[in-house]
């Protein structure tokens, strides 16, 4: 990392910092270019040269630039660029021997094929996909920010901003290195522009702030699974299983390209009222309009001609049926959906003394509706599979105190919150046609009640000069207290009425000691880290996973899921980190330990799609350097 202070003039100056970070990863792949027939034996099997990514290493450039212009006395012009280059192999995960619904649907098999790598726990570091893989991501963001002191009582300002991203993935989608089955291909394209003006007063015994902002946001996706092009299909995997047809080369079994758009206008207001020098009253409010816009064109898969006992079947040896299948156009199926909203928020403040202060706050939060589109038949003037979702609506109840105390040498903090949401959105997938991939609907459905309630504790401690001791802690307990039953791959009906929520950890806590000390007339330090969290579902599969063990309405198959509820709830875990830097006017260099007593957990299952099972992101000892120099003043 570099930092560059350059004051050009009096009234000008830029700010420039560049980060670079490489890494080799922490998952080798056993598949990957030019190995062996031994390292990749499903390669052996069919006859298949290795071309997988190496490792999971990444490459990662950041560029921030940040220009302010002291205009006149009453107007500052700043203007942030930023410019971010990610790269990456494969990706940092492991097969964990348990499918998922969507696999199990769409092979039709109901047991993982190890490909040589074993299942965690016993394989923490190792995984086999025999085609070329990438992650790229780009982004590119620019800020500009304007304040202008208009008189002694208000302040103009404006914020404009402008973020261009692209993501480009290539992956190996059946999971087993040498089978070579199918790909996968997905580029987003997306871009966002919004513009806030607000103007901000200070009277006797109130401050103001009325404003607006517009904006509008664009994703658009381009999607392929394919059969791979490496090689004929028909190949089996170790155990004499195979995962497809011979269908042609490049044949998209999940083809498709959408675009999303979201065009936004709001209009708020807020006033902080002094009652009293120690009370203060907050009201506000912001109103709300969303137009919201997805279009879906989809291509399905079929013969082309000559079924068994048409007129133009030929009846000589030799006929490939599988061979015949082609991609094939399905009509355009698009959606347009408007949410308006008013959120409002009042709470107080009371400063009880110097030291002291406690708040209570309730507000309400929202989120555009939509609706989903999907399409399952080629037939002209077919009608669209619309299925439209309700906006998002969250209330929150807060009530907490911060602290200053022991001459600001301990700082102290908490509150108590609710949350009740109404109409909680969630992301759920399933096929139109069962087993059909090409028919993948990605559906937003409506929870109709949840709730959340929960607490959180920091402190901050400077015992002495040279130690800083801080802690951390947080309960959170979440329930879906009403749902309609809710549709998953595979024909399943789940009830998630009683469940909690994914992604919310009962348990979060931290503890960390930083020591600081004079060396050679340079700072060093040691920094010693302990981290606490429970275990999360991720989606809603996970969620259910108890009621989808058995037969699946479409097809009658049964996975084996467990022991216990593994993988899809995540494991406890607690780490110990830890850090020691050394410090000159300009250098710094830290050195870093990650998970030090190499605790065996993991996180993550999403996106789990592969013969060899749900995927899970290993988190072992990592051990490693970073330098840091600024140009232009001190650190």
């Amino acid at each position: 990392m570099a930092i560059v202070n350059l004051p050009v003039s009096d009234t000008f100056g830029l700010r420039g910092l560049a980060y670079y970070e490489e890494s080799g990863g922490l998952v080798d792949n056993i598949c990957g270019q030019g190995a062996n027939a031994a390292s990749c034996p499903t390669a052996g099997v069919n006859g298949f040269t290795p071309n997988g990514a190496k490792d999971s290493g990444h490459e990662h450039l950041n560029l921030r630039l940040k220009g302010l212009w002291d205009m006149s006395a009453d107007t500052q012009v700043a203007l942030t660029l930023i410019y971010a280059d990610e790269d990456q192999g494969h990706d940092e995960n492991v097969p964990s021997g348990i499918m998922d619904l969507d696999t199990v649907d769409s092979f039709g098999i109901q047991t993982a094929i190890d490909p040589g790598t074993g299942f965690w726990p016993n394989n923490r570091n190792k995984l086999s996909h025999d085609l070329e893989e990438s992650n790229s991501n780009e982004t590119t963001v620019a800020i500009l920010n304007i304040s202008h002191q208009l008189n002694e009582t208000w302040v103009l300002k404006s914020t404009t901003g402008i973020v261009k991203a692209t993501q480009k993935r290539r992956f190996d989608n059946d999971g087993v290195g040498g089978l070579d089955g199918l790909g996968r291909i997905n580029q987003y394209e997306g871009s966002s522009w919004s513009t806030e003006l607000r103007a901000e007063g200070s009277l006797d015994s109130m401050d103001l702030v009325l404003g607006a902002i517009y904006s509008r946001d664009r994703q658009e996706q381009q999607n392929n699974v394919h059969v791979s092009t490496g090689a004929e299909l028909g190949h089996v995997s170790v155990g004499g299983v195979g995962i497809l047809p011979p269908f042609p080369d490049g044949l998209g079994l999940l083809l498709n390209s959408k675009n999303h758009e979201i065009t936004g206008l709001a209009l708020f207001g807020d006033v902080t009222y002094h009652l009293t020098d120690s009370l203060d009253l907050i009201a506000g409010g912001r109103f709300s309009r969303d137009d919201v816009e997805n279009d879906l064109h989809a291509f399905g898969i079929g013969p082309t001609c000559c079924f068994p006992g048409s007129p133009g079947f030929p009846g000589g040896p030799g006929f490939d049926f599988f061979n015949s299948f082609a991609n094939s156009a399905r009509p355009l199926t698009a959606a347009e959906q408007q949410s308006t909203d008013f959120a409002p928020r009042v709470g107080a403040r009371y400063q009880v003394n110097p030291d002291v202060s406690v708040y209570g706050i309730v507000s309400k939060g929202y989120k555009a509706g939509g609706a989903s589109v999907g399409n399952n038949t080629n037939a002209d003037g077919s009608p669209a599979f619309n299925v439209a979702f309700d906006k998002e609506q969250l209330w929150n109840y807060e009530l907490g105190f911060k602290t200053e105390l022991a001459d600001r040498r301990l700082r102290v903090n908490g509150s108590v919150f609710r949350l009740a949401w109404s109409d909680l959105q969630f992301e759920s997938f399933r096929f139109l046609t069962p087993g059909d991939l090409s028919t993948n609907f990605e559906q937003t459905i409506n929870i109709d009640k949840a709730k959340a309630t929960g607490f959180e504790v920091e402190v901050l401690a400077i015992p002495a000069n040279d130690l800083t001791l801080s802690a951390s802690l947080g309960w959170l307990d979440t329930e879906i207290t009403q749902a309609d039953l809710v549709e998953l791959t595979g024909g399943f009906q789940v009830d998630l009425k009683g469940l909690e929520l994914p992604k919310a950890p009962k348990l979060t806590a931290s503890l960390a000691g930083e020591y600081r000390w004079t060396l050679a007339d340079n700072d060093a330090w040691v920094r010693l880290e302990y981290i606490r969290r429970d275990g999360q579902y991720s989606d809603i599969e996970g969620l259910t996973n108890k009621q989808t063990r058995g037969p699946s309405p479409n097809q009658g198959l049964v996975r084996p899921v467990g022991p216990g509820e593994f993988p899809y709830l995540s494991p406890d875990y607690s780490v110990i980190n830890l850090r020691a830097g050394y410090d000159t006017e300009n250098i710094q260099v830290v050195l870093y330990v990650q998970n030090l007593a190499d605790k065996e957990y993991y996180t993550g299952t999403q996106e789990n799609f592969g013969a060899s099972g749900i995927r899970l992101r290993p988190h072992p000892r990592t051990i490693g350097i970073s330098v840091g120099y600024m140009v232009g003043g001190a650190r």
